[in-house]
């Protein structure tokens, strides 16, 4: 479904004529990939976060 969408996003982008309409789709489209690669890079903190945390608790060897 999502490469549906990126496929029909791309049609309707190369039917802009004018370099004001592709600069406004352009920016748009940055934007979106840096909030998506700040999710990311906040997600990857998060996690070894989580990680470094439960390491600590549990320790090395899983205790039984």
């Amino acid at each position: 479904m999502v490469n549906d969408k990126k496929i029909d996003v791309i049609k309707k982008v190369l039917m802009l004529d004018t370099e004001k309409e592709l600069q406004v789709v352009l920016d748009v489209v940055t934007d979106a990939i840096c909030r998506e690669l700040d999710d990311d890079n906040k997600d990857r903190k998060d996690f070894a976060e989580w990680k470094a945390k439960n390491k600590k608790e549990v320790g090395e060897e899983i205790p039984f």
